[in-house]
């Protein structure tokens, strides 16, 4: 069976995804003081973020379409286009990438592109015997299978980030650091809302983006539920910050 040709697009995202894997490797190895990998770890990690956010994009430029010239057009083809996977981990990358190298932030954008990687090298070099010799088919197989796990292990690290940003207002107390953690409270509102279901050019085999939000948000109530019930000058503070959160989710429900 003759392989697939790889096209521009393809060429493009492979370059861009496999450039994301090997930056956020080197920048994970570097962030332990392995010796000489640390001293690029903070150029691995903006080249990560870099190559992230120019894959996002260029799939936001190619597949908005504008049906006119007319501010209802223009709105039509914004707003899918602000609710997608690819604009919010634009945005991610962002406001990431002035800061120092945290390697949690990497997780996400780094699984995200592994898939795109591997889904690419399945569809047009899965027929070679250096493939099969090596069982890329079947490790391909089990990556799709368990597509929801790793989805949830990025849900669960890009909020465990809003943890060490707190950690890190707390230490530092400086405009900077509570502007960004508002904005990424607001990134992270948006995610949980999120109803968009592809990466990239992936497509995720269970669920959408809000899915896996909104469970790890219901496994962190239940669990700080009995503390709030202790401290009940708490409880109201907290639903009201909840409903705003939630509340563009419930809308759509």
């Amino acid at each position: 069976m003759v392989p697939p040709p790889i096209d521009r697009r393809t060429c493009i995202f492979l370059f861009l995804c496999s450039s994301v894997v090997v930056c956020s490797v080197l920048c994970m190895i570097g962030s332990m003081g392995v010796p000489y990998v640390s001293r690029i770890t903070a150029l691995a990690y903006q080249g990560a973020l870099l190559s992230a956010a120019a894959g996002f994009t260029y799939r936001i430029v190619y597949s908005t379409k504008l049906e006119g010239y007319t501010l209802a057009a223009v709105r039509a083809a914004v707003a899918p286009m602000v609710a997608s996977n690819g604009f919010q981990y634009t945005m991610y990358c962002a406001l990431f990438i002035t800061g120092r190298p945290v390697p949690t932030v990497l997780f996400p954008l780094m699984l995200h592109s592994g898939y795109q990687v591997a889904t690419i090298v399945n569809k047009h070099f899965g027929e070679t015997a250096a493939y099969k010799r090596v069982g890329g088919e079947r490790l391909f197989a089990y990556a799709q299978a368990n597509m929801h796990r790793a989805l949830m292990m990025c849900a669960t690290m890009e909020v465990s980030v809003l943890m060490l940003m707190l950690i890190e207002v707390f230490k530092l107390r400086t405009a900077r650091s509570v502007f960004t953690v508002a904005f990424y409270l607001l990134l992270l509102r948006a995610k949980h809302a999120c109803t968009d279901n592809t990466v990239f050019r992936i497509k995720f085999t269970y669920y959408n983006t809000g899915f896996y939000h909104q469970q790890m948000w219901n496994m962190i109530d239940e669990r700080t539920a009995p503390i709030l019930q202790r401290v009940s000058s708490l409880q109201a503070p907290v639903n009201m910050l909840k409903r705003w959160f939630t509340g563009s989710t419930k809308k759509q429900q």
